[in-house]
């Protein structure tokens, strides 16, 4: 796959917290080490390129180090991050954490509660009840999700939540329940404030979709 290194005259760490969505991928990296997947992206490769570090300088959220491996740096196991821009404008929109490292999967936990709080959303493995192995926070800005939080290896994924088609396709599977709210929100109009996940999933059980309830977990 070919590969095209970027560096320019920054060399000051990035805290992934810090971000909006409206970073441009000129002024983005600095000096930070990266790498061009060409005609990759794991969210649209007609719509994205994507850009893939292991770098400690951006390996970091919240004052969390996120850097780390398994048996030996840059190889399989180590702990890296993907950057998806858009072709269109060159605007970031998505960025994807793999952590083979379980210490520091509890930190990035850890680091995400101190910012945001409580998740809004968590999900149980049937083998696992518990801890979660799916947590979900948002702010103004983002979604934030965690998969395999209970396993060898997560992932951590934010993007930016005025991106609906991104919305769609990550926030399923271990986060479609929430997905359901998201979209009941929009067609309803409704706020967050006045209608919580919680209300959203009594309705449901009182028009009989009882797996709803049966999914629940309070955060």
């Amino acid at each position: 796959m070919a590969c095209i290194l970027m560096q320019s005259c920054n060399s000051q760490k990035k805290d992934l917290a810090q971000i909006t969505f409206t970073e441009k991928l000129d002024t983005f990296f600095g000096e930070i080490p990266n790498k061009l997947d060409k005609d990759y992206s794991i969210v649209d490769p007609q719509l994205y390129n994507s850009y893939k570090s292991e770098s400690e300088k951006i390996l970091y959220f919240n004052g969390a180090d996120l850097s780390g491996y398994l048996d030996k740096k840059g190889e399989f196991g180590t702990n890296n991050i993907r950057f998806e821009f858009s072709k269109q404008d060159n605007l970031l929109n998505f960025y994807h954490v793999q952590l083979y490292t379980n210490d520091k999967i509890s930190l990035l936990i850890e680091a995400l509660n101190g910012k945001l709080g409580k998740p809004n959303y968590i999900n149980m493995l049937e083998s696992n009840k518990k801890s979660p192995d799916a947590l979900l926070w948002e702010d103004k800005t983002s979604f934030y999700l965690i998969t395999g939080a209970t396993q060898n290896q997560s992932d951590f994924i934010v993007f930016n939540k005025n991106n609906t088609s991104i919305r769609k396709q990550w926030i399923s599977a271990s986060f479609m329940y929430y997905g359901d709210y998201l979209d009941y929100l929009e067609k309803k109009g409704f706020k967050k404030e006045s209608y919580s996940y919680k209300n959203f999933v009594d309705d449901k059980n009182k028009d009989g979709y009882d797996r709803y309830l049966k999914n629940y977990k309070k955060p």
